[in-house]
């Protein structure tokens, strides 16, 4: 019979299904009735404590909750002029590094309902202007 590849004098009882060196019954690990060398079992079968983890900064971020009255901010101001983009800005800058996510919709309504706001405004008055809409004041 074979000595052992990796200790002389030894009777070997297999050989590695990977490099095929002979192996005795103390260096021989088998999986699924193949055997492997100790070589070709350590590259095969790593332990996950050897395995490098993704440093931290690598990682996604963590979202932080966002408290739902932030978008009051960014609608109350429908009421008062159409301002909503001063509250989506002020939304934003609060909350862009709880949850980027969230504040970036905060900002982006904030404008929009600026803009329809004003939009209408616009409509409103050339409406009175150009006589279509007729305000008649109470004598």
């Amino acid at each position: 019979m074979a000595d052992c590849s990796y200790h002389p004098g030894k009777d070997a009882v297999g050989a590695c299904v990977s490099c095929g060196k002979m192996v005795c019954v103390a260096c021989k690990t088998e999986l699924q009735d193949k055997v492997y060398c100790p070589a070709c079992a350590n590259k095969l079968f790593v332990r996950r404590d050897d395995v490098p983890v993704a440093a931290a900064s690598d990682a996604a971020p963590a979202v932080k909750p966002v408290s739902g009255a932030w978008w009051l901010l960014v609608i109350l101001p429908l009421l008062f002029g159409g301002w909503c983009w001063i509250g989506g800005i002020i939304a934003w800058a609060v909350n862009k590094d709880k949850d980027p996510k969230k504040a970036k919709s905060m900002l982006i309504w904030g404008i929009v309902l600026s803009v329809i706001y004003l939009i209408i405004a616009v409509i409103f008055i050339a409406l009175i202007v150009t006589g279509f809409l007729i305000l008649e004041m109470p004598q």
